[in-house]
This record gives structure tokens, C-alpha cells and sequence, in this order.
């Protein structure tokens, strides 16, 4: 019994470790390299968005904890290069992709089970330009889908 009791306990705790990372640990591991590296609690964000902007994005406001920004300016193409491995590596889902001349815009999310717990935005042009947004949340699929159903209308 005590054996079987120990590689139950092993493996719970192997794989506990082995859970992806989230955005903090890529922000953490980059945040030297950023021109500007923010860290802002959701109330106070949401403190700057419109009531128009509140209408249709109030339930995504209502469960985001946490906004994490960061921009480069010289060292965009490291970055970037770091950035997909970390997505490919954690298998961020695309929620959208945008391109615009130059520039590109893509939204990935990070789903456990039947939330999504983050979404990230890479916003970068071909200069050395990189914006990254990763917003700690927990929605289920049907309300990101009401949401963007919304913004589109």
C-alpha cells in the first residue's frame, strides 16, 4: 500500500511541474529587455475605459485580475523569436491574426479545461517595434465568442 501510496504522490507531483507556464513567466524572463514593462492591476485599467467600451467588453472586464504590458524597441527580433518558441512550447491557441501593410497583430490564448485563462496580444511591425499585452482572465469560450460577436456588430 505504501508503495503504491508513494508513486501516486510522484506522480501528482510530477505532474503539477510539469503544467505550462503562464505569461508572468515570460514577462519576468523579458522584462529587462523592454523599453517599458508594466504590471497593472485590472481595477485601475479598467478605471480608463469608455462606457461605450463597457458594453460590450463588461463581461471580459468583469473577470480580467491583471494586465501585463511590455514594449520593445531594439531588441524586438530576439524577443519575437523567444515569444514563438514560448507560444509553440505552452501551445497558445491564435485567436485572431491581423495584418496591415507592415504591421501584425496577433491574439493567442492560453485555455485549462473549459476557461481561458489568459489572452495575449503581439502587436509588432517589421522595424524593431513589439507591443505585448497578456491579460490574466477566466472566460469560458461562450462568453469570448459573445464578446466578439459584439465588437463586430
Amino acid at each position: 500500500m505504501k508503495r503504491i501510496a508513494t508513486i501516486f504522490f510522484c506522480f501528482f507531483v510530477l505532474s503539477s511541474f510539469a503544467q505550462k507556464e503562464n505569461f508572468k513567466a515570460f514577462y519576468q524572463s523579458n522584462k529587462d529587455k523592454a523599453e517599458v514593462s508594466l504590471n497593472i492591476p485590472s481595477f485601475f485599467a479598467n478605471m480608463f475605459i469608455s462606457d461605450e467600451d463597457t458594453d460590450e467588453f463588461g463581461v471580459f472586464l468583469k473577470k480580467s485580475k491583471n494586465y501585463k504590458i511590455m514594449v520593445f524597441n531594439n531588441n524586438m527580433a530576439t524577443v519575437q523569436k523567444d515569444f514563438k518558441k514560448f507560444a509553440r512550447r505552452n501551445k497558445l491557441k491564435t485567436l485572431v491574426r491581423v495584418k496591415d501593410g507592415k504591421e501584425r497583430v496577433t491574439v493567442y490564448f492560453r485555455k485549462t479545461k473549459d476557461r481561458i485563462k489568459e489572452i495575449i496580444v503581439n502587436v509588432h511591425d517589421k522595424s524593431d517595434e513589439m507591443v505585448l499585452l497578456g491579460i490574466k482572465t477566466n472566460l469560458t469560450m461562450d462568453e469570448l465568442s459573445a464578446m466578439v460577436e459584439a465588437s463586430t456588430n
